[in-house]
């Protein structure tokens, strides 16, 4: 099959198979928010998918290194691999510090997280499919970049306002309290902005193969 790599292994499939992963990481921690409450045995889940997307980059590292001829560098095959990594590595940070702190309880702004979190990994997952026929889908591949952007920008925001609502000296939250949902807040963030990285990675490997 002829495409932006070129003939040999279908490269473009490996990392859709790695935002599957993502994917599925981001609907389990939704599924895992219900009611207010949040469920400690799905949350556990999370780190079975963290191990497969592990056994997945070093699958898809040895491909990669092994190859005799790469189509593009090999160091921008390997940045989309690790960049889609860091999401599902930092949804199980999610699951790891809601197990570690004893957070039982959602709230408004760590359930539209999630939900930002789901539709970006979601968003990903159509852009990586368009990715194998770019010259055809440049234009979708274009909006799902946009769409994931506003998606973190989205979260900057309502990181914002949760952090100075956190910070309100007439709010009268229990330190520790304070303390779990800093450190949740910001992890949840950081999700978002490692979704807007492999958007904004493929976009430029696009824009240096045409």
């Amino acid at each position: 099959m002829s495409n932006i790599f070129g003939k040999g292994p279908d490269y473009y499939t490996l990392f859709e198979k790695g935002i599957g992963i993502s994917c599925q990481a981001a609907k389990v921690l939704q599924s895992s928010f219900s009611d207010g409450m949040i469920d400690k045995e799905e949350i556990k889940q999370l780190k079975d998918i963290e191990h497969e997307g592990d056994k997945h980059v070093h699958y898809c590292s040895t491909l990669i290194a092994d190859a005799f001829i790469t189509p593009i560098d090999r160091s921008d095959m390997l940045e989309i691999v690790r960049a889609i990594e860091s999401i599902t590595d930092s949804i199980d940070d999610i699951g790891n510090q809601i197990y570690m702190m004893h957070i039982t309880k959602t709230n408004e702004t760590t359930v539209k997280f999630v939900e930002l979190i789901v539709q970006a990994c979601e968003g990903l997952c159509t852009l990586l499919s368009d990715f194998k026929q770019f010259k055809k889908n440049q234009k979708s591949i274009k909006e799902m970049t946009v769409y994931v952007n506003h998606i973190e920008e989205e979260g900057d925001a309502i990181f914002s306002e949760a952090m100075r609502a956190l910070f309100d000296p007439q709010n009268e939250i229990e330190m520790i309290d304070l303390i779990r949902l800093q450190n949740l807040y910001n992890t949840m963030e950081e999700s978002l902005d490692y979704c807007e990285d492999v958007a904004d990675i493929v976009e430029q490997i696009i824009i240096s193969n045409t």
